[in-house]
């Protein structure tokens, strides 16, 4: 297929597809005229890239995934520790944030009850009420 199909297919803009095989996450192939033709693998390829990258996946590492999944060189048990690694470096992110949100929550109050004490208006703002941490 060329690039403006595999673009229709995937969702993937034809930028993000060229830098995608700049980057050899996905392989065209040349055709005699040198237009870019793609496989149906390749879509198979941007969903698994697209899903990865929501999972919190770097392209440098699905990159390396892919290369491993091209060459059999993963198995299950390996790809299980590799999500299990970026689950723990999420579950980081979300501490570290949640750790900044307290602390940004108590200064709000305390700017708030000073100004109240000052005898200023307070505009209320919406603050969304988080999760219990998890």
């Amino acid at each position: 297929m060329n690039i403006g199909e595999l673009e229709r297919r995937s969702g993937v803009g034809r930028h993000a597809l060229r830098y995608y095989e700049q980057l050899g996450l996905i392989v065209a192939h040349r055709q005699a005229n040198n237009y870019r033709s793609y496989s149906d693998q390749t879509v198979v390829d941007l969903a698994f890239i697209q899903s990865a990258q929501s999972g919190g996946f770097s392209l440098a590492e699905i990159g390396d995934i892919l290369a491993a999944k091209r060459g059999n060189t993963i198995d299950c048990a390996q790809g299980a520790a590799l999500v299990a690694s970026k689950m723990a470096e999420i579950q980081a992110k979300i501490t570290t944030l949640h750790t900044a949100y307290v602390f940004l929550e108590a200064e709000r109050a305390k700017l708030e009850a000073s100004a109240i004490a000052n005898g200023q208006t307070v505009p209320y703002l919406p603050v969304h009420e988080h999760a219990s941490r998890p």
